[in-house]
């Protein structure tokens, strides 16, 4: 909680010194009104995963945040402020106040304040890129301007000290816009132990197959219903739909106008970050039903929670899943209902099949947890200090 100053308090107490020998103090920045710390939304997860990995791993990390929300569990950070990313004044007294020898700040349109705070203040500034931002907003967000809102990026990504991306078509895409500033791809990870000692639930008879996320158009829950009615048809199958988004209730509405549907799908909207490990464990085959796209930058939380639960997922071919899933799971065209229908089929008719790949998920999801990306997060901040002169 906050007060009306906007302090937080501190959920954990401060560490007294690192791994390194000497307190880091890490300002996190999360500026974006779409990003509640403790909502449910894979962005909230990610931000709560980071900082806390950074603060467990020694670092003293004060998160300032635009909004915290509600549903989950504050992050296990040193403290949590709540500060308006277009007050200047107020972000640069947040940042002041932080006491912060670098200040790492999650890329949003909002973005600015920071970078001006952490000028006037003498640290450096790291970004953190997740999404090309302003593209993003012209195709599904009605953003006006395009070309001005991608001439404020450019001079972002040309003033900030480092970046940091969770995929190579990001770590381009930066690249592209400001090559001399130096960038490293962290992908995002999964709390492999959390999620493997989450009791599972009952889901009853058949194969559960099951989706979590959000339900966006490009992320194609309306591709995995068209494909699991053809399964159904022949074989004894459940689907789980977790999250919410723009096309929850034409979902909805299908499943419920649909008798095969309406008893074979269940839908369950938002659910709390907490209750995904028990779901997942629940599962037999994980499903990422992404759309075509050109230019797939993700690195979706939702593909490493699948390996870490022990399903093996079946996802299209783009970008870095076949690299993350690898022979953990089942790869088919984009876009392909009927490649995606039979590679569902194709494991839920194999339980044998299964249980290799469940092994092979588990085995995949320990090479990459938040706990390594916060150290490489750590490593980017410490030679960014060292190259700026400030360590």
């Amino acid at each position: 909680m906050c007060d009306a100053a906007g302090r937080g308090v501190r959920p954990v107490p401060r560490r007294l010194h690192s791994r390194r020998g000497r307190v880091v103090k890490i300002a996190y920045v999360c500026a974006d009104r779409g990003i509640p710390v403790q909502g449910n939304k894979g962005a909230s997860v990610h931000v709560r995963a980071i900082t806390s990995a950074l603060q467990r791993r020694g670092n003293d990390v004060v998160l300032i945040a635009t909004r915290l929300g509600e549903g989950n569990p504050a992050p296990g950070v040193g403290e949590l402020v709540v500060a308006d990313p277009l007050d200047g004044d107020a972000m640069a007294a947040a940042v002041g106040a932080s006491g912060a020898d670098v200040v790492l700040e999650r890329y949003a349109l909002e973005s600015g304040a920071a970078r001006r705070a952490s000028a006037a203040l003498g640290v450096p500034h790291v970004l953190e890129v997740n999404a090309p931002l302003v593209l993003e907003a012209s195709r599904y967000r009605g953003l006006s301007d395009v070309d001005a809102a991608l001439a404020r990026e450019r001079l972002t990504f040309e003033e900030v000290d480092a970046v940091a991306v969770v995929s190579s078509a990001l770590e381009e895409y930066v690249r592209h816009s400001s090559a001399s500033t130096p960038v490293r791809v962290i992908p995002n990870a999964a709390d492999v132990d959390w999620i493997a000692s989450s009791p599972p639930l009952e889901l009853g008879p058949g194969v559960a197959l099951g989706f979590v996320g959000s339900m966006k158009p490009w992320h194609g829950v309306t591709h995995l219903l068209d494909a699991f009615t053809a399964v159904a048809a022949t074989r004894p199958v459940r689907l789980v739909l977790a999250g919410t988004g723009p096309e929850e209730q034409a979902v909805r509405r299908r499943v419920d106008s649909d008798p095969m549907l309406r008893d074979r799908v269940s839908v369950l909207g938002v659910l709390p970050h907490d209750r995904v490990g028990s779901l997942l464990r629940s599962l037999d085959i994980g499903v990422a039903p992404f759309l075509p796209a050109v230019d797939f930058y993700f690195s979706p939380l939702k593909v490493r929670e699948y390996l870490a639960a022990g399903l093996p997922v079946v996802h299209p071919g783009l970008g870095e899943l076949a690299e993350v899933v690898g022979p953990a799971g089942v790869s088919y065209p984009p876009g392909d209902v009927t490649g995606l229908a039979e590679a569902i089929a194709a494991l839920a008719d194999d339980p044998g099949r299964r249980v290799t790949l469940a092994a092979e998920a588990v085995r995949r999801s320990r090479r990459w947890t938040w706990d390594d990306a916060a150290r490489a997060v750590e490593e980017l901040l410490e030679t960014t200090l060292a190259t700026t002169g400030v360590s």
